[in-house]
């Protein structure tokens, strides 16, 4: 399960709206210093997101809370979206360049199956889009999540 603290920004019955900063997956690395994506990253700084979540522990605006998400479920999503539209992408260009000499026809062929894939993946994806939604996982007493949530709305009115 991977996991991330957030805070509850506000609740609604059977629903809790939490913010969670998004942070790049290099930064407990031990050479960040030197590394090129961590400075990027800092220099882009953070992002606060919201999002609306079933709310199976009743938390209160202001309570920190853990959510997550399944591995499984996010290997399944990054298969669905990227190896599906390659592979078609793949599979039409050699089914092009066995059907023509020219050199266009599997490049058109490959273009076709690129789009069919990402048709079909964005399909799948809206199919499934809830079991891809983190869970709240559980509270966090005692801890003070660090998360801004009127840095958004600031940034938005800006």
């Amino acid at each position: 399960m991977i996991e991330a603290p957030a805070k509850v920004v506000s609740v609604e019955p059977g629903y809790a709206l939490v913010a969670a900063e998004r942070r790049a997956a290099c930064g407990d690395c031990g050479s960040r210093q030197s590394c090129g994506v961590s400075t990027v990253g800092q220099w882009l700084g953070t992002k606060v997101h919201t999002v609306r979540l079933p709310d199976p522990l009743g938390v209160e605006p202001g309570d920190s809370v853990v959510v997550g998400l399944s591995e499984d479920r996010l290997l399944g999503a990054a298969v669905v979206a990227y190896l599906v539209p390659l592979a078609a992408m793949i599979a039409l260009a050699i089914v092009g360049s066995e059907l023509s000499d020219s050199q266009a026809a599997p490049v058109m062929f490959g273009l076709v199956g690129l789009l069919g894939g990402l048709w079909c993946s964005s399909k799948r994806s809206t199919r499934t889009s809830a079991s891809y939604q983190p869970r709240i996982l559980r509270r966090q007493p005692g801890v003070d999540c660090a998360i801004d949530t009127n840095a958004r709305d600031k940034r938005s009115a800006a």
